[in-house]
């Protein structure tokens, strides 16, 4: 008799016992794929902070196991590929190089296809100490012609600065002389009217603030 009424409670009971051994297994699951193994690979991260314009050397350098899904593209795997290499921006200590990060061709990766990379010599050199990689700039032409109603013109806008060379060696670019050049990301037609524009006008750069970069 005991058996007999058991049963109906066992039948009652088993779509919720049912639901609880699925979410079990569910749980399961999802455990057993948290402990896959993480694909990792070797990169190159910096030791220490590192300044805009610091050369790197293996002194600050030190090869890393990372997870491949963390990292950017272009990093490098040893130190000797990064050693001799100039930063165009600041890294923390810790941080993976990427070669977006160097002064070099690599610098215009991310931007758009046909993005040039133009030396600019303002005729106001104070304005170089108040740039860096990263900040935008206007470049105006002025002319001295009295006799034009408008003397000053604006030939590019709103443009980022890619590196300021410090001296000659940095100079990737092949333009001659680096002393007080600006480097700037300009479309092809942009760089045209700035090449044009230094022929016959004094060129000057102007900072752009947060609200008009927008």
């Amino acid at each position: 008799m005991r058996g007999a009424g058991l049963m109906p409670k066992l039948r009652r009971f088993r779509v919720p016992v049912a639901v609880l051994l699925g979410l079990c297994a569910a749980a399961a699951a999802l455990l057993g794929t948290d402990h896959q193994p993480v694909e990792t690979t070797t990169a190159v991260r910096v030791t220490q902070d590192i300044t805009a314009g610091e050369v790197l050397s293996p002194s600050v350098l030190e090869e890393v196991e990372i997870d491949v899904a963390a990292l950017g593209q272009g990093y490098a795997t040893s130190v000797d590929e990064l050693a001799g290499a100039t930063l165009a921006a600041s890294l923390p200590a810790g941080a993976v190089v990427l070669e977006s990060q160097l002064v070099g061709p690599g610098l215009l990766d991310g931007y758009e296809p046909g993005t040039v990379a133009v030396p600019v010599r303002p005729a106001d050199t104070a304005i170089i100490g108040l740039l860096s990689p990263g900040q935008r700039v206007d470049v105006l032409a002025s002319r001295d012609a009295p006799e034009q109603e408008q003397a000053t013109e604006r030939v590019a806008q709103n443009v980022p600065v890619l590196w300021i060379p410090q001296g000659e060696g940095d100079n990737w670019l092949g333009a001659g002389e680096a002393d007080d050049v600006v480097i700037l990301a300009v479309d092809a037609a942009t760089a045209e009217d700035i090449a044009q524009a230094s022929h016959a006008a004094r060129l000057h750069l102007s900072l752009v603030g947060p609200e008009s970069a927008r």
